[in-house]
């Protein structure tokens, strides 16, 4: 939580010259750091965090219909150490965030800090500003991937768990003692996958991995980048599980996201999707390889095959999910007015169009 102790100069400030997190830290005299913490984890440039912040660029991924932020600050001049926000705010259909919203979390961190945003407030003003709609909790494996992500960021050293886990993947034969690896350990190697011949031993022990590793590793290499061996190896594994287990293949689908080989991302999809019986595989492409559904004829592949589903909630759970991503709006939008539509999937349009005319959508 943001504790803020006296700076060298004391400053006061005019509160309602204030519009933005931004300007509140850099009154404070505060660095900023911040990472987009939606579908994928990754450094934003504290330039685009304030065109999002005035909503005059579009939050990328939308998730659930918000915006999601790990803010990370700390005081120049004093510890490195920073204290971390993770917010949350509405955005609207077209991804800009709702700027009431905004403002309302900017008042209650006004309110606990007073006029002077160097002083240092209270523990029941701490609980103010922790305590709202506004900050959330990661799951545990965002939050591992985070912590190791800001770390290699800013060069500070790995967690202690981190060369264990380097251990277990070389020695080769002992893949079944596995329970004292640390998942903070795994997020380590897979943050830092660039370094230390991490994504090529990666790549040589992951076929022989133990689910439970190879699981975890999985939902961490969502948010990684994957060179072209590992983006390979990971592909191949993908394709032995998709006759045999659905949700262990869409697992493996969900980390080709950040493959390098994208030819085998689109491949992935399309032979997930023709293998499709559960939710499982269609959360995956839309959560985590919504980038690739820009292809309009992958696009309608998908929408068409969960329409051949007959589930008309689940078609409105992915349309609606979908046409909040400013970068697939269109794309989504324009497939409902095309004429080339199959009989299935025009259906769960017209039920789709039925239920946003009825009157609790008014």
């Amino acid at each position: 939580m943001w504790i803020l102790t006296p700076n060298v100069v004391d400053r006061t400030v005019t509160m309602n010259k204030l519009s933005t997190l931004s300007e509140i830290l850099q009154a404070s005299g505060s660095d900023l750091r911040v990472y987009e913490m939606g579908r994928q984890i990754h450094h934003i440039s504290n330039q685009d965090f304030y065109q999002m912040e005035v909503a005059k660029q579009p939050y990328p991924a939308p998730i659930q219909q918000h915006a999601r932020f790990a803010v990370c600050f700390w005081q120049k001049q004093q510890s490195t150490t920073p204290y971390i926000w993770f917010l949350q705010l509405p955005v609207n259909e077209q991804g800009f965030i709702n700027l009431a919203a905004r403002d309302q979390f900017i008042q209650l961190v006004i309110e606990a800090l007073g006029q002077k945003l160097n002083l240092k407030p209270s523990e029941e003003q701490q609980q103010a500003l922790a305590n709202n709609q506004y900050i959330y909790k990661p799951i545990e494996e965002k939050l591992a991937f985070f912590n190791a992500l800001y770390k290699r960021d800013t060069q500070l050293a790995p967690s202690e768990h981190y060369l264990a886990v380097r251990r277990y993947l070389q020695n080769d034969g002992e893949w079944e003692n596995w329970q004292s690896l640390a998942l903070q350990g795994i997020a380590d190697l897979v943050a830092r996958l660039d370094r230390d011949d991490n994504s090529k031993l990666l790549s040589q022990a992951f076929p022989h991995l133990p689910l439970e590793v190879a699981n975890k590793t999985l939902e961490l290499l969502e948010h990684a980048k994957l060179d072209q061996q590992l983006s390979h190896v990971i592909a191949s594994l993908h394709q032995q599980q998709l006759l045999s287990n659905e949700e262990l293949a869409s697992l493996y689908l969900r980390a080709l996201a950040g493959a390098s080989v994208k030819p085998l991302t689109h491949q992935a999809i399309k032979q997930q999707l023709a293998n499709a019986n559960s939710i499982h595989s269609f959360i995956a492409v839309a959560g985590r390889l919504w980038q690739s559904l820009s292809d309009p004829l992958l696009l309608k592949y998908f929408l068409e095959t969960i329409a051949d589903q007959n589930d008309p909630e689940l078609f409105q759970q992915i349309f609606a999910d979908l046409v909040f991503i400013p970068s697939l709006r269109c794309f989504v939008l324009a497939q409902l007015r095309d004429p080339n539509n199959s009989e299935a999937l025009q259906l769960s349009i017209t039920q789709l169009i039925k239920l946003y005319q009825s009157p609790k959508h008014h």
